[in-house]
């Protein structure tokens, strides 16, 4: 099972050599993870940084472990709703040029975006849920940010998308991949800053008890924009870890996070539309 859940098509033939490398993901490699979260949480929120490859080739080895102890998977990434129709449509396709070409272009998201959240790494998480699909494995991908001109905050959004896809499965995994500051299960103090975020999406979901992942130790490169837009941070900072670490935070009950997670080094992953043709 799991040579064939590490099979990729023919999206990444459109990237050169070195990206291609670097993009392919660990989808069912292993996790360092006692107690065993892809097989007991209901809700898993991992906080990232923007723009790399390690979070999202996390995120995809979660997955794989769920759908191994056969639990239904959504991966609810922070993509406006906008893009609901053109990722469900690259989804049922057979993942060529062509769909990736469709998936990204005109898209604001894709084109416009890059703050890192669009990177290849993203683009590549998707491919895998696609190859999952078509292999019959129960997984599907939702967009949970907040559409253009729609009331409310963005928080608000998300946490009432990743609610109706825990609901809609008592035995399924909802996966959430958002920026670090909207998993937190505590709001921001008054002397922490930044404080742009009110009330972030992982308070709002704190009665569905789920399993908030963030990494209070992050070093490496990642691509965002801060505020020009390029890679930034350490690019020799050190390597990735081969198996990423999770474990309880120790301020767990008290802290913003029940988790943390140790990547090592992480490294850039740029926007998908540099890559993609």
């Amino acid at each position: 099972m799991r040579a064939l859940l590490t099979l990729w098509s023919g999206l990444l033939i459109g990237l050169t050599p070195a990206i291609a490398l670097a993009a392919l993901p660990d989808g069912c490699g292993p996790v360092d993870d006692p107690q065993r979260l892809a097989r007991t949480a209901r809700i898993i929120l991992v906080g990232e940084m923007h723009g790399t490859h390690e979070y999202p080739a996390l995120v995809a080895r979660l997955a794989c472990q769920a759908l191994d102890g056969g639990r239904p998977v959504t991966l609810a990434l922070e993509i406006p709703h906008e893009e609901e129709a053109r990722l469900s449509a690259y989804l049922a396709s057979s993942g060529d040029a062509q769909a990736a070409r469709a998936l990204t272009a005109n898209s604001p998201f894709w084109q416009k975006i890059r703050d890192g959240r669009s990177s290849g790494a993203m683009l590549v998480l998707i491919e895998q849920a696609r190859l999952w699909r078509a292999q019959g494995k129960p997984v599907r991908a939702i967009t949970i940010d907040k559409p253009r001109a729609a009331p409310g905050s963005r928080d608000e959004h998300m946490a009432a998308r990743v609610r109706e896809a825990a609901l809609a499965g008592q035995q399924s995994l909802v996966i959430a991949l958002t920026g670090n500051m909207h998993n937190r299960l505590k709001p921001f103090d008054a002397r922490e800053l930044p404080v742009p975020i009110p009330t972030p999406m992982g308070v709002l979901l704190r009665d569905l008890t789920p399993v908030s992942i963030g990494n209070e130790r992050s070093r490496g490169s990642f691509f965002a924009c801060m505020p020009d837009c390029r890679v930034h941070g350490e690019e020799d900072g050190g390597t990735p870890l081969a198996v990423p670490r999770i474990t309880p935070a120790p301020d767990r009950g008290r802290g913003p996070f029940t988790h943390l997670v140790e990547l090592g080094s992480t490294t850039a992953s740029e926007p998908a539309i540099d890559v993609v043709r």
